[in-house]
């Protein structure tokens, strides 16, 4: 690794020593700020069909600090225009000012249609140094703790242009910057190439586990069974000596839970009794955090909806529709809401196989196309108790969850190990940016 000659104090801590003849000097001395000044901004009447008018840039736009004009949304003409200041060009750098992803940050790459930012965002104009060195310099680590220390707002973080204007940005060579820009361009296309061939790798295996799970719940584990007609087109052939169920034929209770504020009661942050959301639902398993609570006596008003290890929980409203999991001890006693329905069965013996069952992505199709499509999809009690599946004899059923286990056991830990390399490429690509903006490597 080569490093300069000398160097000196930045005086900054948390860019430490910088190469002897660098200088640091702000935000405000090499770039132009703009956001969208408040009467300025537009309501839901502004909003427009594709074609119709400018995109207004939303923090979804930006993944990974690369800007995706996928999935955008419309502003009409009039209020594209009324913001000359904000139109977004070529090399205008975009950063999040507010909400839950502030500080990310992206440069606009060209051939761009007509666009300009919502109040989230902030754009960086006129920057006095080369454009793509700056934009790396909003990579650094420096660069994000600044947000960290500078931002306010507990429930939705924010940060003033003020605040921006302030944090520190590193001068030097023209040609030095350009040396590290072609450096960092480099370095990064072949992380990011490594990235993508991981993440490829992962999809791959994710297919390989959905497949897997449906074939299995549909045609069992003897390929030489006799097999039938299921009456259900999205089924196909089940071996012959299998039945065809509902959902409501092998529960005893299918339900969901209620807001506490419907009966005039609170959530809490500590408790006696955990109160579960469909964001606790995740990766077909529930997920302590984020962690809410309700009180005894409110669990008591909401005993309709008290919920029992080996309950089945299926997220029926929003977008994560079809997120299921099984209840387990350590979550009892449990509480839920309306977007999260509870299967209670019969038998809790076939528990994890119902539980496969449900996971399946020919049974999630199901869910999405029959769900009611308004403001967001929702489920209703009746189709979910509707829904047929596969239900063989209890020694099979047995036998397909052990053997289910065992190989999604062995895909998963493919997946955990794919991800874990992941981790480490973005590590070392968010290191080497950082060490070399800020001359802790020289690479000319």
């Amino acid at each position: 690794m080569q490093t300069y000659t000398s160097y000196k104090t930045s005086n900054i801590e948390w860019i430490g020593e910088i190469p002897s003849h660098w200088k640091v000097t702000k935000v405000k001395y090499i770039a132009d700020i703009f956001g969208r000044i408040g009467y300025r901004g537009y309501t839901v009447d502004d909003i427009v069909e594709a074609g119709q008018g400018s995109i207004a840039i939303s923090p979804a736009n930006i993944q990974n600090d690369i800007f995706k004009i996928d999935n955008s949304t419309f502003i009409s003409w009039d209020k594209y225009y009324e913001s000359p200041e904000i139109m977004i060009f070529e090399n205008d750098i975009i950063l999040v000012k507010t909400g839950s992803t502030i500080g990310k940050t992206a440069i606009i790459p060209k051939d761009c249609p007509e666009m300009t930012i919502n109040p989230q965002l902030v754009v960086l104009k006129n920057v006095k140094i080369d454009h793509k060195f700056f934009y790396y310099q909003t990579l650094c680590d420096y660069f994000k703790l600044s947000f960290e220390i500078e931002q306010t707002g507990s429930t939705t973080p924010t940060i003033s242009q003020e605040k921006i204007n302030s944090f520190p940005v590193l001068n030097l060579s023209y040609l030095e910057q350009q040396a590290i820009v072609n450096y960092l361009d480099h370095k990064t296309a072949l992380i990011d190439e490594l990235i993508i061939k991981k993440e490829k790798k992962i999809e791959l295996l994710k297919e390989q586990r959905s497949a897997l799970i449906n074939h299995v719940v549909t045609k069992g584990l003897n390929p030489n069974a006799p097999m039938k007609d299921s009456g259900i087109d999205w089924i196909g052939e089940i071996p012959e000596h299998w039945e065809r169920k509902k959902i409501k034929q092998i529960s005893k209770i299918i339900s969901k839970g209620t807001t506490p504020s419907t009966v005039g009661r609170e959530l809490l942050d500590e408790g006696e009794v955990r109160y579960l959301k469909a964001e606790n639902i995740s990766d077909n398993k529930v997920m302590l955090f984020p962690s809410f609570f309700i009180d005894n006596e409110t669990d008591k008003i909401l005993s309709r909806s008290k919920l029992l290890e080996n309950d089945i929980l299926l997220v029926i409203a929003g977008a994560t529709l079809g997120k299921v999991a099984i209840l387990t001890k350590e979550f009892i006693p449990a509480n839920t809401n309306q977007a999260v329905s509870f299967i209670r069965l019969k038998e809790n013996h076939n528990v994890k196989y119902i539980w496969y069952w449900l996971s399946s992505s020919i049974l999630q199709q199901q869910i999405w196309i029959d769900a009611v499509q308004s403001a967001q999809p929702n489920l209703s009690m009746e189709n979910l108790g509707n829904f047929c599946f596969t239900f063989p004899p209890l020694f099979e059923q047995k036998d397909i969850v052990k053997f289910l286990d065992n190989q999604t056991t062995i895909i998963d830990k493919s997946i955990e190990i794919e991800t874990q390399k992941i981790e480490k490429l973005k590590e070392y690509r968010q290191s080497l940016i950082s060490n070399v903006v800020t001359g802790k490597i020289k690479v000319f």
